[in-house]
């Protein structure tokens, strides 16, 4: 079997009502959907975030190349642009798709999902945790905040077990109220996560700390710019909060640095950046080795989410103690809850939470199809083949 064809479909969507992290609005979320096909017409489905037409210039010398051949693969496309860090951006991004489809094509080859092409499953099931709790154009003029909490409320009845808020986009006071709010509306026996998107230089993020680890804060995700490792770490050392960060993370190479120093508590490389499937897995084990928590970021669709769930389906509970615990030795993936019109019509099936969890797939491959009248819908431009 051999790569005969590789599809790039580039799409975006409005979303249903504008929503603010700390550093800007949404207005469209899209994704470049990757196909790969082989000479016997199995394919397979990958994504990653970026320009197609980029990705297409380096995908094309995958053509004629065994599928199954995960490895050499990925090596073809990282290993030429290592140099001056060149394996991040554009490379990472056209290896996470490209992966990831591989692994569904394979799958589907062998009739078998693709958590046994990562060694077997440990777990059926996935906890997960709902993003969403933006700033909303009604939030600027409501201190009383009733959208947020009217949406955390829902989550609650839904039965998710934790939720993960924006900060970073008020004041600091503002901010602060807004988080003691939500954990007054959930309760006690629900996680809160705050995310600031880099909003802060690391003596306000500190301060911020503070002040909401009284409202039994999980984790206080990219507190300041990601680059900026001794910010970072200097945050980490000082924060009464854990910790997180890592989404933009491209390769092993650049979680190592993140793991070696431990830059953050708790690890979340995002799939569509790291590197796919493949690499998404090598970094929860040296996550693992390093005793530091891995908890991977999502914000795409449900591709990407399907390849996270078979990847944390065969992953070590670490540490190894009993019971079970979601966020502490179990994994746990983000579920983003957000407006985003691409995914909610792009696969079938459309993954749900039940009590705060979602099931592994079994079907072969990534155990998802994708929508093709949604990829006309959603589509900008022209299909962009590569043969």
């Amino acid at each position: 079997m051999k790569i005969e064809r590789i599809e790039l479909h580039q799409l975006n969507g409005k979303v249903a009502a504008p929503y603010k992290s700390s550093m800007q609005w949404k207005t469209h979320r899209g994704t470049v959907a990757v196909r790969v096909v082989a000479d016997d017409g199995t394919y397979g489905w990958g994504e990653t975030g970026g320009d197609a037409s980029a990705i297409a210039g380096i995908a094309a010398s995958l053509i004629g190349k065994n599928p199954a051949h995960f490895g050499s693969i990925w090596q073809s496309i990282i290993n030429p642009r290592y140099q001056s860090g060149g394996y991040g951006g554009l490379a990472s991004k056209t290896a996470s798709a490209i992966d990831i489809a591989l692994h569904d094509l394979v799958g589907k080859a062998r009739g078998v999902p693709a958590y046994e092409l990562l060694g077997g499953k440990v777990r059926d099931r996935v906890c997960t945790y709902a993003t969403g709790l933006f700033y909303t154009e009604t939030d600027i003029n409501d201190p009383a905040w009733a959208d947020l909490l009217d949406e955390a409320q829902g989550y609650a009845e839904a039965g998710f077990i934790g939720m993960k808020m924006k900060i970073g986009g008020f004041t600091f006071a503002e901010d602060v109220d807004r988080v003691g709010a939500l954990r007054r509306t959930v309760g006690d026996n629900i996680r809160i996560m705050v995310d600031a998107n880099e909003a802060y230089d690391p003596m306000t993020a500190i301060s911020m700390a503070r002040r909401i680890a009284d409202f039994d804060v999980t984790w206080f995700e990219e507190p300041t710019s990601s680059q900026a490792l001794e910010d970072n770490l200097l945050i980490t050392s000082q924060s009464p909060v854990p910790t997180a960060g890592g989404e933009s993370a491209s390769t092993r190479r650049d979680v190592a640095h993140l793991l070696g120093r431990r830059i953050f508590d708790i690890i979340q490389p995002e799939v569509v950046n790291v590197g796919g499937i493949s690499e998404l897995k090598l970094c929860a084990d040296m996550s693992e080795a390093f005793n530091v928590r891995f908890l991977p970021h999502f914000f795409n669709t449900h591709i990407s989410l399907a390849a996270i769930l078979h990847t944390l389906a065969t992953i070590s509970q670490a540490p190894p103690a009993h019971p079970k615990e979601p966020f502490v030795n179990e994994p746990v993936t983000e579920f983003d809850q957000t407006s985003h019109p691409v995914r909610e019509a792009l696969t079938d099936p459309f993954f749900q939470q039940s009590n705060g969890y979602i099931d592994v797939p079994e079907s072969p491959g990534l155990g998802i199809e994708v929508n093709e009248d949604a990829l006309d819908h959603f589509r900008q431009g022209e299909v962009i083949v590569v043969e």
